[in-house]
């Protein structure tokens, strides 16, 4: 009876071994797949910026799929992408990594958020992933950490453009409001000390957390009471909106100078009329940049994603980021090696940047990198005047600004 019983149970293990193996093998067909992983926002105040950086990562995927996947080293591979929500919260990002690169086999994992990514920086290196930085603050490629790109071009940038646009308004008095995490500390860091540079006053201060609150009418009537010419936002586009909706309630006819996560399409949806957003200074909606490959993009985007999708930023940066990467394991003959993936993408970007998948479809215009790991682009700042978006600017970041220390 033991004896039989014991036959029995090893009959049974063995089948279930044979059961769960086909799936083990399809899991790790991480042999025949790249793994993108992404730890983002994706519910809360900032779930609609992270949905943004998700869609772009998977449309960068599926088109590389529908290719027939990327040829590495003489192998095709198809592209994945797996997300995680943090809420924001730079634990929980390092959390997902984990999970994404030890569970999922990601080399690389993408994230929008500055202090989620500082926080990454300190075990990505011992871990050997590569970081996708979403993010304007230049220190994370100043810190010297080898394994990390960085997408969107230095905060710095967007700080001197939107001052020299504010004060050719004649608007001297600022009210801050920025998000209350790093990224908007830095942010209105830097332009605090711009601002007072140029001879100009900072009226107050008044962090926002914007993951957790809804009725900005105490900030805004405690900001509005020192008399500012122009207030600076800096949340993510919804909770933007709100705030200039409810400024405008409280009677506030002044400006607005919009840290770039706000974009001014995405806040368009959230008003009554475009006339709400006069004296707005932005970055340029993607649709509406110069751009080379943008229209085709966004017919891509929406016929998958929407028609009544805005094409967010935040979408063009990942989507052509996500190529980059994939191209740079192209170039690099490795999917596994990530330090050989970021020597083709930061020091043979030409080869990257030529090929054709990245080459006819990048719709942010990437043009070179740096060796501290900044990707190169133009970008481009608008205005909101009677109404109607103004011409586009170009803002200016010479070579030296990807370098520079914050």
């Amino acid at each position: 009876m033991k004896k039989t019983s014991l036959w029995f149970w090893f009959f049974i293990l063995a089948f279930m071994i044979f059961l769960i193996a086909p799936g083990q093998t399809v899991r790790a067909a991480d042999d025949d797949v790249i793994t993108i992983g992404y730890s983002g926002p994706l519910s809360g105040g900032a779930a609609k910026f992270g949905l943004n950086v998700q869609w772009g990562l998977e449309l960068a995927a599926d088109e590389i799929n529908a290719l027939g996947g990327a040829s590495v080293g003489g192998k095709k591979y198809k592209v994945r992408v797996v997300s995680m929500d943090d809420r924001f919260q730079a634990a929980l990002t390092v959390n997902n990594a984990k999970r994404l690169v030890q569970k999922e086999g990601a080399k690389m994992v993408y994230n929008p958020n500055s202090g989620a990514i500082f926080a990454l920086m300190a075990i990505n290196e011992k871990e050997k992933f590569i970081i996708g930085a979403y993010t304007t603050t230049q220190a994370v490629v100043t810190s010297g950490n080898k394994l990390l790109f960085k997408g969107p071009l230095p905060m710095q940038a967007y700080v001197h453009a939107f001052i020299e646009k504010a004060w050719a308004h004649g608007w001297r008095t600022c009210a801050m409001m920025p998000d209350a995490y790093e990224y908007g500390k830095i942010w209105s860091g830097l332009f605090q000390k711009a601002w007072q540079a140029k001879g100009g006053t900072i009226t107050t201060n008044i962090p926002i957390d914007f993951m957790k609150t809804t009725d900005y009418y105490p900030m805004l009537t405690k900001a509005l009471a020192t008399k500012p010419d122009v207030l600076l936002l800096g949340s993510s586009s919804e909770p933007d909106a709100i705030q200039i909706r409810q400024a405008r309630e409280l009677g506030y006819k002044g400006g607005f100078i919009l840290i770039e996560r706000g974009k001014l399409d995405e806040i368009q949806v959230f008003v009554d009329k475009m006339e709400t957003l006069n004296g707005c200074i932005g970055s340029t909606p993607l649709a509406m940049t110069p751009r080379d490959h943008v229209k085709p993009f966004a017919e891509r985007f929406r016929k998958k994603y929407g028609a009544d999708k805005p094409l967010a930023t935040e979408l063009g940066i990942s989507y052509a980021n996500a190529l980059i990467y994939v191209g740079a394991m192209v170039v690099a003959g490795t999917t596994t090696d990530v330090y050989k993936i970021m020597d083709a993408m930061l020091n043979k970007t030409k080869d990257v940047l030529a090929l054709p998948f990245v080459k006819n479809n990048d719709p942010y215009g990437y043009t070179g990198a740096f060796p501290n790991g900044a990707l190169k682009a133009k970008t481009f700042g608008i205005e909101v005047a009677d109404g109607k978006y103004t011409k586009s600017f170009i803002i200016d970041t010479p070579d030296a600004i990807y370098t520079a220390k914050e």
